[in-house]
């Protein structure tokens, strides 16, 4: 039974075939302000596999800081998913309580495998919010300012911190190695801008 990310994905996905989204090449941009090129309504919420409300010490997150999430290509989410993807698209949806968000999915012809999201955090720093992370996480050291795996739900997430963002990618079905989180940490950090 796929869970209920996967139903979010689906509207994602049929709005980027009516045209309303793009695929994308990957390279991270700047969000316009908010308020402007707002998603169509009437999509069903993403996934969340970050919190996006202060949990103990952690800041708060602020979503959709890039317009452009896809960090990685279709080969570099293949390599981490361990299966042929199409390339990745951004999509935006809106949530049930009206919130509107987006987030870059790969997927494997019709099902989705991995999504991107791009966060800044409202107070301290990405690697703040890393270190302070729930139970059970486990650190990926020498991976840009920190970063960790931690279960979820949904599948298995990583959370990455540069210097100025939060990066959660997320895979569903799958655990990838510790060396496909390291390759996709590097090319997603890369990508980022500065």
């Amino acid at each position: 039974m796929r869970r209920a990310w996967l139903g979010a994905v689906a509207v994602v996905l049929a709005v980027t075939a009516a045209g309303c989204t793009t695929v994308v090449s990957g390279n991270g941009v700047a969000a316009p302000p908010a308020g402007e090129a707002a998603p169509p309504p009437g999509a069903a919420p993403p996934p969340q596999p970050v919190p996006t409300t202060p949990t103990g010490p952690r800041s708060g997150l602020d979503v959709d800081v890039l317009d452009d999430e896809c960090l990685l290509n279709a080969a570099e989410f293949g390599d981490l998913v361990g299966t042929a993807v199409r390339p990745p698209a951004q999509g935006s949806v809106e949530r049930g309580d009206g919130s509107r968000s987006s987030s870059c999915v790969a997927t494997t012809g019709t099902e989705p495998v991995a999504m991107i999201n791009v966060y800044a955090v409202r107070s301290g720093t990405p690697a703040d919010y890393v270190r302070a992370g729930p139970a059970g996480r486990r650190d990926l050291p020498g991976v840009g300012e920190a970063a960790a795996v931690i279960d979820t739900a949904t599948g298995p997430t990583l959370q990455l911190a540069s210097p100025r963002y939060l990066v959660t990618i997320l895979v569903d079905g799958r655990v990838p190695s510790d060396d496909a989180w390291r390759a996709a940490a590097a090319a997603a950090l890369s990508r980022l801008p500065v």
